[in-house]
């Protein structure tokens, strides 16, 4: 039957069966019987160079929806799609996939390197590349065009947006965040968050995401697994957008124990005197998990009345970075408490903190004559 069905598909030119070798012996009824594995190859109506006659946006979206989203998380995922949607399909999205030269992607490149920061034109190129490589792999064309495109040099510097507090700053966020009323009530319920993030260094969806259970007060110790993350609801729930606990942080590095100062601990022993009846360390008066947007726009509101420049709040993990730079900690150490992939990214993104902190060092041992 399966047979007869690809047959009447009007775009398939012919159908090759091969017997392949002989899998088993069976028997059936006291007689002996032959299952054979036999293949069946498909041909169907291509290109002249071997291409099926679609375009890449048709194309890429398959690869996205039916192959990519099975190795990606969901928040990996709406990035990707936003890439796919507004960085490639205006570009090349209406282009065969047969007739995609290596051109079209350079004009493409070319064209969002004006208009994008060089991370979205590399991630662009990055997706159609993978894309392309796998339509290799099937054979669906013949090489990889976007193997010939060059992608302009970063020159960017990688932490031009980069923002830490200073030591007096840091002082007014802390007096604020756990400021209270007359009456003694606190006038940041959550405030404690801040001091706990400006100690420990975690994402605020690492925060977020931690249960009591990671806790740990005798060591003075938590371990980090999972990822709070913000992403498109692809549900029938009416909602754009949706908050998930992944079980996974955002690096395999990510998943990391931190140890605990004596703030922090603080600072958790206090949180639990008000969420220590549910499992959440963060959570609403509820006992519903804490959106990151709410920890964010309740962190801008202590900087404003604090008169300091409002910035997000993971200005305070730049800020534990910093800090932990000028006692003289080495980047390895500090890429490790931060979560980082590779010490690298670490390298990169504080590389001037990295400098002064060498300057130091050489000025340190220097010998006046």
């Amino acid at each position: 039957m399966q047979l007869i069905s690809l047959l009447s598909d009007e775009n398939v030119k012919r159908v090759i069966i091969e017997r392949k070798s002989v899998v088993s012996t069976e028997r059936s009824r006291g007689k002996g019987a032959l299952r054979l594995n036999l293949q069946v190859l498909v041909e169907y109506d291509v290109s002249e160079d071997g291409a099926k006659s679609v375009t890449v946006g048709e194309y890429i979206k398959d690869w996205l929806y039916n192959v990519k989203a099975n190795t990606l998380k969901p928040s990996s995922f709406d990035r990707k799609e936003e890439v796919i949607n507004y960085q490639i399909l205006p570009y090349i999205g209406d282009i065969c996939i047969d007739s995609l030269s290596a051109d079209d992607i350079q004009a493409m490149v070319n064209e969002l390197k004006v208009r994008y920061s060089f991370s979205t034109v590399k991630k662009a190129y990055e997706c159609i590349n993978a894309c392309l490589k796998y339509a290799v792999k099937r054979r669906d064309i013949a090489y990889n065009v976007a193997e010939s495109v060059t992608i302009p040099t970063n020159t960017e510097r990688s932490n031009s947006d980069i923002h830490f507090f200073s030591e007096d700053e840091i002082r007014l966020i802390l007096q604020e965040s756990v400021r209270c009323y007359k009456n003694g009530s606190r006038v940041y319920r959550m405030g404690e968050i801040f001091v706990f993030l400006l100690n420990t260094g975690l994402r605020i969806g690492e925060a977020l995401a931690l249960e009591w259970r990671n806790i740990d007060f005798e060591n003075q110790l938590l371990t980090v697994r999972s990822n709070i993350v913000y992403v498109k609801d692809r549900t029938d729930s009416g909602k754009k957008y949706r908050c998930i606990k992944q079980p996974s942080t955002k690096t395999k590095s990510g998943s990391r124990i931190v140890p605990l100062n004596d703030e922090a601990v603080r600072a958790l022993i206090s949180l639990r005197g008000i969420n220590g009846g549910v499992p959440y360390v963060f959570a609403t008066k509820n006992g519903k998990r804490i959106h990151p947007r709410n920890i964010d726009r309740t962190f801008r509101g202590i900087l404003q009345r604090c008169g300091i420049r409002c910035t997000g709040v993971h200005s305070l993990r730049h800020t534990f970075a910093s800090r932990l730079f000028a006692k003289g900690i080495d980047v390895k150490t500090v890429s490790e408490l931060l979560g980082h992939s590779d010490v690298g990214i670490t390298y990169d993104t504080y590389i001037h903190l990295i400098q002064e902190q060498r300057a130091a060092a050489v000025s340190a041992i220097e010998i006046v004559l």
